[in-house]
């Protein structure tokens, strides 16, 4: 019990261990995102990876003793990473609609909400937010046109879009912030991610310009980041022991 113990704590299985983990993520980024959600969100996957990350943080922790600590750092990374996974599947199997974990708003210029929405026509209420957010304005920015797009009547390609919004806390003084595509902003653990845009006419049938903002809630995105960088420093270890060993000369054996 105890050599295979040793032998699991090598860097090799845990080399093997990363590899396996990444050929995971791309089977299931292949079989499609709503696919996988709905494969990983069964209670028998999320035992399994409960368990294997309890494998992988006493198999880091074996290796810390052992003072291999590129293993170690491979081992606890990737229980970082699964146990980060955990806890945000957790927060969605929690949510309420006092405290959703994913939701969002279909805004035009003055509105104000504190309230979020899903579905393809984002019409199912979802929850309430702690906060609240009003847009003070969408900007849609565009390249300069060119000879074909005046010759085309067409507008030039959009350049970058974003929502200035004011975000009003309970006790606490609004602040404006600019939000833009992977340039979220992060409230009270929100992320507020620029999702899309487009063109609609409100009530009285005026042309407007809406924006379409996502919150997302996600506890163990820090433990994921972590994990990776866990992993990224187990990797550097591991390759700088490679080369101390292959640049190391041989021993003279005595005549």
């Amino acid at each position: 019990m105890r050599k295979a113990l040793n032998r699991w704590t090598g860097p090799a299985p845990a080399a093997w261990l990363c590899w396996a983990l990444a050929l995971g993520a791309v089977a299931l980024a292949f079989i499609g995102a709503e696919r996988a959600g709905a494969w990983m969100a069964r209670s028998v996957m999320q035992v399994g990876v409960a368990l294997l990350t309890l494998v992988f943080f006493f198999v880091g922790v074996r290796a810390v003793l052992r003072r291999r600590f590129d293993s170690a750092l491979l081992h606890i990374g990737c229980a970082c990473v699964l146990a980060g996974w955990l806890m945000g599947r957790y927060a969605v199997r929690t949510s309420t609609a006092a405290r959703p974990c994913t939701g969002s708003m279909v805004m035009v210029d003055g509105d104000e909400s504190d309230r979020l929405w899903e579905g393809p026509m984002l019409d199912q209420y979802v929850g309430q937010l702690p906060f609240s957010v009003r847009l003070e304005r969408f900007f849609v920015e565009r390249y300069e046109r060119n000879s074909d797009d005046r010759h085309a009547g067409r507008n030039a390609p959009v350049r970058e879009y974003r929502s200035r919004v004011t975000i009003t806390e309970p006790g606490q003084a609004p602040y404006v912030v600019n939000i833009r595509v992977n340039e979220p902003a992060f409230v009270r653990g929100y992320h507020i991610y620029q999702m899309s845009w487009g063109h609609s006419t409100d009530q009285l049938g005026r042309p407007v310009v809406y924006t379409v903002l996502q919150f997302i809630r996600d506890p163990g995105l820090k433990l994921v980041y972590a994990g990776f960088t866990l992993l990224l420093a187990g990797i550097l270890f591991y390759a700088w022991r490679i080369f101390r060993i292959q640049g190391t000369p041989p021993r003279e054996e005595p005549a």
